[in-house]
């Protein structure tokens, strides 16, 4: 009897052994903080390659992974770059730079596989300073919300933005300023009334993140995801 207990508990500790080797230790390899890592969150990018995503377009050489960075060059074909996984209510955190021309790109959300993420999801515009269009501005909800305060950093310089998305309500904070906190089903075709505004109110609870290669270079690295609890 005391054999067999003895063999079931080396058992045990070598599964956990293999259970501790096997889960990455993200906050070791400098992905995660530790709070961050307490608080549930986990990496979308390993730093390294470009697993756990996939490309739509035609131009797989449109997304690199360089030095803990991935580089969406902007080139023709690119598209867009989707997670594996799909997300309806989380918390993502990410940093971008803009590298050439106008840093035209975008960071989908509830992302579908098919269609537009800007008005069939949501797309959380990535762009350069001073954009006069106020619905296109850096981290506006594109054609949804206008940020009420330009928070950008100049031209070059990393951008730190955390993304809550929690049923109908959604807001953006860049570089630790809320830029907007809305409910998405209060823009609706008889609510919206103003120029480049798109309604928001029936689009998707669930998708994809994505990262959009439009026509200029930008950088995005330390991407990271928590979960939240579905609505009930």
């Amino acid at each position: 009897m005391k054999k067999t207990v003895v063999v079931f508990a080396l058992m045990l500790g070598f599964m956990a052994m293999v259970q501790a080797q096997e889960k990455p230790d993200y906050v070791a390899q400098g992905i995660l903080t530790a709070d961050e890592a307490k608080d549930g969150f986990v990496p979308l990018f390993n730093g390294k390659n470009l697993d756990g995503w996939w490309i739509r377009g035609t131009n797989k050489e449109a997304y690199q992974a360089i030095d803990g960075k991935i580089l969406v060059t902007g080139k023709e074909g690119g598209d867009w770059m989707f997670t594996n996984e799909e997300y309806d209510n989380f918390v993502l955190r990410y940093e971008y730079r803009c590298v050439s021309g106008e840093g035209n790109s975008g960071v989908g959300i509830r992302a579908p596989k098919v269609g537009n993420p800007a008005f069939d999801g949501f797309e959380i515009q990535v762009l350069r300073p001073g954009w006069p269009t106020p619905y296109q501005r850096a981290c506006s909800l594109y054609a949804v919300q206008p940020v009420k305060v330009e928070a950008d950093k100049p031209f070059g310089e990393w951008n730190t933005v955390e993304v809550m998305a929690d049923g109908p309500r959604i807001k953006t904070i860049l570089n630790g300023q809320e830029v907007y906190d809305v409910k998405v089903t209060d823009f609706t075709k008889d609510t919206v009334k103003e120029e480049w505004q798109k309604p928001a109110d029936n689009r998707p609870a669930k998708g994809y993140i994505g990262l959009q290669s439009h026509s200029d270079s930008v950088e995005f690295r330390n991407l990271r995801i928590k979960t939240l609890p579905a609505k009930k």
